[in-house]
Order: C-alpha cells, then structure tokens, then sequence
C-alpha cells in the first residue's frame, strides 16, 4: 500500500474498523461484512479502502498528520539522469522522485550504525513514484539492491528495518491489483500454501465495491512497528484519518515474513490471520514514523 503518525481477525473478535464515507453506501456495507468474515480478501480489501482514503481524501476525510522527516542522504543519492529533472509533493506533502525506469532507482548502499532499535528509520529514505502511480520507499542502508525479472523490489536487508520496507513494497503490491498481485507472486515473493490469493484475485475482478482495479494506486501509510527476528518478522502498518463524524480512525495492519536464503523476505498467507486489521486506540507502544 511516510511520516509522523501518517495488506484478520482473531477466534475473539478484534474492534473493527469503520470506513469513511465514501458516498457509496452498498460500498461501505460491502467492506464492513468483508471485514468481519475474516477471510485474507476482506483485510485485503481494507488495505486498498484505507490506502484509497490516503491518496484521494475523498469527502474531505484528511489524514491527522504532518509531513515527517525523511531522513538523511536522500537527495544527495539522486542522480540526474535517472529521474525525471523535478520532484513533486505528494497528497501528504512529501518529496516523491520520478524515476525514468518503470521500476524505480537502486541507490548506494552504506553500512547502518551498528546497535539500531528496530524503530530507527533506515538512512537516506527516498519515496519513489515506480510503475506509474506506486509511492514506495527507497532506502540507502537496507534495501532494495535488486529487481525481479517482474519488476519488483527486492534485497532487502535481514534487519527490522529492511523487513518493514519490504513489508510496505508489498503490501502495495498485494492491494492494488490482480496485475500485481501477479508480479509479486512470479517474482516468488508470496508464500501461499493454501492459494488464498485466488479468492482475492477474483473478487477483483467481479468489479463489485470494494474491488481493486489493475493499476490501482498505491502509496505509503504513515506509521510502522516491527517485531523482528532474523528469520522471521511481524510488521505492523498503521492508518489515521479524520472522518467526516468528526471521529479518528486509526488502523493497524500486520504482515508476518519470513526470510527464506537466495530469496529474501517472502510474505507470509496462512490462516484466517494472514494480514490482521484491526483498530487500535493509538500509535504508541513502539509505533513510529520513518517518512
């Protein structure tokens, strides 16, 4: 699916989130029975419904907060001749380069501070606007070194740090499309066993409410928190946004990957808990922002 606090249900149901109005009430139905069926389709729908409200704040719904700080080196990694001569602001107010490769722009990689909490940003953050209208991070410490032959990011570090970039990368990818859905299951970057992407994927293409599109635009949530072992970590990605009742929404969805040898951080689809969404009071408790 990029500041300061800016892709499942449990046996016991969890606080559900609440959708803004959109203007479309079969779509906010839709959603909500989604998201209490507790299938990997309805949190997977949610990422792309909140994801929606970030890019278009559609009704005058606003994210609660600032343009964060995107680190050290960014610019200062750019070359000229890979990216389009200007950068621009995003809905969110934060500098997006425009790559001249579809794909985006690998930058220099320099070795992090030893001794990170695993809420330390990576160094040189750089958001990147790649296949068109995605807004992912690029960092110049942890990843990404590499592309698929699909096109996706990849190399990211075995840290905290690279396990959340990689965790935002694709769960973009998981929220915007049946087309890239594909890229990053033939870049072998999903585990699946029990091929719950397909439910997915067709609703995507029933075109119901709710659905989303080939191409849908992706951007960056605005908090992350990183539960992190070298083998496998649990990535937390975290939604506030204004509704128009005047109440605060604020969502958390998690990611679990594991690190697989010549491959790298591989998503995780297991279990009606594949990817949790679920309302949390705030972002406290070791939530924090890296762009």
């Amino acid at each position: 699916m990029s500041e300061q606090p800016t892709d499942t249900q449990t046996p016991t149901p969890a606080p559900r989130p609440e959708q803004p109005e959109s203007g479309s009430g079969s779509g906010r139905d839709n959603a909500t029975r989604l998201l209490m069926g507790g299938s990997i389709l309805g949190v997977i729908v949610v990422a792309a419904i909140i994801t929606s409200i970030i890019i278009f704040v559609r009704g005058g719904d606003e994210p609660l907060v600032p343009a964060g700080d995107q680190g050290s080196g960014a610019t200062a990694a750019t070359q000229p001749d890979q990216f389009e001569p200007d950068p621009f602001f995003d809905e969110q107010g934060r500098v997006v380069y425009a790559p001249l490769n579809d794909n985006g722009v690998l930058l220099a990689q320099s070795s992090p501070a030893t001794g990170r909490s695993a809420a330390t940003a990576p160094s040189g953050i750089m958001l990147q606007r790649v296949h068109g209208n995605m807004y992912l991070p690029f960092s110049t410490s942890d990843g990404p070194t590499a592309f698929s032959d699909t096109g996706v990011a990849t190399g990211f570090a075995r840290t905290a740090q690279g396990a959340g970039l990689a965790a935002v990368h694709y769960l973009n990818y998981l929220a915007t499309g049946n087309n890239r859905i594909q890229m990053l299951q033939d870049a072998g970057l999903v585990a699946d066993p029990q091929d719950q992407l397909a439910e997915l994927k067709a609703f995507n293409a029933s075109n119901q409410p709710g659905a989303a599109p080939d191409n849908f635009p992706g951007r960056v949530l605005q908090m992350i928190k990183v539960n992190f072992t070298e083998d496998l970590a649990r990535v937390h990605i975290g939604a506030s946004t204004n509704l128009k009742d005047g109440r605060t929404q604020n969502t958390d969805m998690s990611l679990d990957l594991v690190w697989r040898e010549g491959t790298g951080w591989v998503v995780q689809v297991q279990g009606n808990n594949a990817f949790g969404a679920r309302a949390v009071a705030d972002f406290s408790d070791g939530w924090t922002s890296w762009w």
